[in-house]
């Protein structure tokens, strides 16, 4: 399994090495702030730092909220000091919607005073053996060989623009590395099992778990006077990371996010959109994994030849990453855990 992870976990970076390419940052800002509805923002990395996840900014009448603290202190350091260019109210409230590295790593970076909020699995994940077992710990181990890895197709690209990009990603995950140096995993002081309300100002903030989805602890956060949604990845643009989570349960937690009034989502990856689609389109996928995983699971075919077996295609309208026969083999091998009943709960 930890084979598995690593793999993943690195996959996830050189995505992360795509995204930079496709977003070549024409300042040195860390983030690209959005509003989407008066006070509230998307804070979408803009490539010069490697930010992980996204955040929301809800700015209210005395204080801010932020959903979401990024992958490292540094890129938590550099959300509080660039938020002073669209606010100079102090942050109040850190949520974190779940416990995965890319949102919780910034979690230190933010001053006493300011209550990190957390569903009660994202506090027993993040006070556990988070640095020995896991996505992230497999992420330290692979991190310098990803590195070197970086570093010598740059050196050895021809094309100069390519080359270009790629010193630019060797700077941005070279600094990313320098930064867990100093890391302290802090998790949630304050706890919630299902729901808990904010009222800031004539500002009403809910906070909503659903049951287990993309992790055991999914927090959402809804603006219901704004129908604004902060859909962690519960609910992303593409297909979400699978490796910790429901899939046979996701679908229900998903249904009774589509039963809230909300018309723009602010995700934890990709552009903000609006409407519900996308939560109809990933509970049929979701759905479709689970059948197909669930067959060869009963007909005792391993893991990694049920990854190549399984066919998605039927969804590649939705989703055009998809290119053919297959699926991600952590993903298998978390519904494995899941029917075996290894799964945390």
């Amino acid at each position: 399994m930890t084979r598995i992870r690593v793999a993943l976990v690195l996959a996830g970076i050189a995505i992360s090495a795509l995204v930079f390419h496709a977003q070549a940052p024409t300042s040195q800002a860390a983030y690209k702030f959005t509003e989407v509805v008066p006070g509230v923002y998307s804070a979408i990395g803009t490539g010069t730092m490697n930010v992980g996840s996204n955040s929301a900014v809800i700015v209210n009448k005395d204080d801010v909220l932020i959903v979401d603290s990024h992958i490292s202190p540094e890129s938590g350091r550099a959300m509080l000091q660039e938020l002073k260019a669209i606010t100079d109210k102090p942050v109040r409230f850190l949520i974190n919607t779940h416990f995965h590295y890319d949102h919780t790593s910034g979690n230190q970076a933010f001053p006493p005073g300011v209550d990190i909020i957390g569903h009660e699995f994202t506090r027993r994940k993040l006070t556990g053996d988070i640095l020995e077992k896991g996505m992230f710990a497999d992420l330290l181990k692979g991190l310098p060989k990803q590195l070197d890895d970086l570093k010598a197709r740059a050196a050895s690209e021809a094309d100069a623009a390519t080359r270009m990009r790629l010193d630019q990603q060797v700077r941005v995950q070279t600094a990313f590395a320098s930064s867990l140096k100093d890391l302290k995993v802090t998790p949630p002081n304050v706890i919630l099992d299902d729901r808990m309300t904010l009222y800031r100002g004539d500002r009403e903030i809910r906070l909503l778990y659903l049951g287990h989805g993309h992790t055991g602890g999914d927090l959402v956060v809804y603006l219901p006077k704004e129908r604004v949604l902060c859909s962690g990845d519960l609910l992303v643009n593409g297909v979400a990371n699978l490796i910790d989570g429901y899939v046979n349960e996701w679908p229900a937690a998903l249904e009774k996010l589509k039963a809230i009034d909300f018309v723009d989502v602010i995700p934890g990856h990709g552009e903000p959109f609006k409407g519900k689609e996308r939560a109809d389109w990933f509970q049929v996928y979701l759905r479709d994994l689970w059948t197909q995983g669930s067959a060869l699971h009963d007909q005792n075919v391993p893991a990694a030849d049920a990854a190549k077996r399984i066919d998605m295609t039927a969804h590649k309208a939705h989703y055009p990453t998809i290119t053919g026969l297959g699926v991600n083999l952590p993903a298998v091998s978390r519904m494995y855990e899941v029917m075996d009943g290894r799964a945390d709960r």
